[in-house]
């Protein structure tokens, strides 16, 4: 990328300076057992052979500890509740900001559902919400053509005039034959059996053929993958365009190939550049890391996967064209999506500002995933809150009001842990104030900048023998230089005469 002396000077020190923040990868320890086939409740507590190859389980930053006396679960899940008529409202992140969280990260984080130890995760930022982790699924959603004008593109199907995904079930209430290979989405079932049958019904007519298996969550995961598949569909085009005697899985994979680089530059670009405290705005400038130590084999932290439980970020009710709907009408919910169309719900989530991430601020509902959330936690023997401090660089706390100036929140933490080093891992980490300038907490923000870095820029597709015209094409190349926002790629996807909606994860202060 054609990056100012200058700026990549600064980019490099900064993103430089924010991974040195820990010991590089590998990571001595790890999640697996003593025995990778063994049942065993507890990690391992020495380093092994199979710890440090087997990709199945997630890595840890810091080894497991001894079992803790910890206040009785309940008392510490009323730390995160909202209180009746509540709410804080985020400084500056509007609802797109929450979404992107949500659905990117679903990418890569996905935990085992009976032991949540494990993960069937690539550990690659690959857009498999869109193109699925095995070559089964990917060739579920693939159209498979070479007809000229088809080659290279996922499969849509047109509705009230815009290109969707195809929908999972057939007009029998079935899932379709052509997407057996792909994995039903993620606790459907679940929901389904306590679901009222009109909107079990309802739901099954509007969930999509996503390869990931998350994607359907919501409305908002689903606008999300919607506006990639379009923009792969639309890289396919140009790339067949440039390259009339490529096959149709050639123009795949060379758009797929910039599609997945289109979303590491907006995960550096836009969104780690709104969570960033920083004035500088930082470039997904590949160079960065081609000559550091830190530049190794991409494996997800334990703790990664645990921090990034924003559930606070959830308002109880969303604004969608003039209409308030609960948060919990909108679970695998996409009528809002295909009734209003893909720009008008870009827009809606631009236009809401989303919670403040912390304690005291989560909506009713999603109060039982804290508690699932602070169990796994226990479960895994997570270090305390400040020994993580400690690991990341800041120096430990020895009162409570230096976690937060809240007086809430330090006479609660007071009350349940007496001691801050009692204070649990995930406690600490949403007791923390907001940073100026940032959208989370600073330890959160320190440990998010750490692995995004040093696992996004390292991907093999930003490799210094990879990342050339070669590897995108040439149309290809010219779009990654062009795209640094999810509105570059919105624009590009709005059609002619049409006023694009105004897409951001940054709203004005709102003080």
């Amino acid at each position: 990328m054609a990056v100012p002396p200058l700026r990549r000077l600064a980019n490099d020190k900064i993103v430089d300076m924010a991974v040195r923040r820990a010991p590089a990868r590998p990571m001595a320890f790890g999640a697996m057992t003593a025995r990778a086939d063994s049942a065993a409740s507890c990690s391992a507590e020495y380093t092994s052979w199979e710890m440090l190859t087997d990709l199945g389980w997630y890595k840890r930053h810091l080894p497991q500890v001894p079992l803790r006396t910890d206040p009785p679960l309940d008392d510490v899940v009323a730390l995160f509740r909202t209180d009746p008529g509540g709410g804080v409202l985020s400084e500056d992140s509007s609802v797109l900001f929450m979404s992107f969280a949500q659905w990117f990260t679903d990418g890569f984080l996905m935990t085992d559902a009976v032991d949540r130890r494990r993960t069937h995760s690539s550990h690659q930022i690959d857009l498999n919400p869109l193109y699925g982790l095995t070559r089964a699924e990917t060739d579920a959603v693939r159209l498979r053509s070479e007809e000229r004008g088809r080659r290279g593109r996922l499969k849509v199907e047109p509705i009230n005039g815009e290109d969707f995904a195809p929908r999972y079930y057939d007009d029998a209430g079935n899932p379709r034959a052509e997407f057996a290979a792909l994995r039903k989405p993620l606790r459907l079932d679940e929901w389904r059996s306590k679901a009222p049958p009109d909107r079990d019904e309802a739901v099954k007519a509007t969930l999509f053929a996503f390869a990931g298996e998350r994607a359907n969550s919501t409305p908002y995961t689903a606008m999300l993958n919607t506006l990639f598949l379009r923009e792969h569909n639309r890289l396919a085009g140009v790339i067949e365009k440039a390259h009339s005697g490529w096959d149709d899985e050639r123009v795949f994979q060379t758009a797929r190939n910039v599609t997945i680089v289109l979303l590491i530059k907006i995960v550096i670009e836009e969104y780690i550049n709104h969570i960033s405290p920083y004035h500088f705005q930082l470039t997904a400038d590949p160079a960065v890391c081609w000559r550091k130590y830190w530049n190794r084999q991409n494996w997800i932290p334990l703790e990664f996967n645990m921090l990034y439980r924003w559930h606070s970020l959830t308002p109880d009710r969303f604004a969608i064209a003039g209409q308030e709907i609960l948060a919990t009408d909108l679970l695998f919910n996409h009528q809002p999506l295909v009734q209003h169309g893909l720009n008008a719900m870009m827009q809606a989530a631009s236009d809401q500002r989303a919670r403040q991430i912390g304690l005291f601020n989560t909506p009713d509902f999603l109060i039982p995933v804290e508690a699932s959330t602070l169990q796994q936690s226990r479960d895994q023997r997570l270090a305390s809150y400040n020994d993580y401090r400690w690991a990341f660089g800041y120096g430990r706390v020895r009162r409570f009001d230096q976690i937060t100036g809240d007086p809430r929140r330090i006479e609660a933490l007071q009350a349940l842990y007496g001691d801050v080093d009692q204070v649990e891992f995930m406690v600490g980490l949403f007791a923390e104030d907001i940073s100026p300038r940032s959208a989370v907490p600073p330890l959160i923000g320190r440990m998010v900048a750490l692995d995004a870095f040093s696992q996004a820029l390292t991907n093999p597709l930003m490799a210094e023998c990879v990342f050339t015209p070669a590897t995108f094409s040439e149309p290809g190349w010219r779009t990654i230089h062009e795209t640094h926002r999810l509105q570059d790629i919105v624009d590009r996807n709005t059609p002619p005469g049409t006023t694009p909606p105004r897409v951001t994860m940054t709203l004005p202060s709102a003080t």
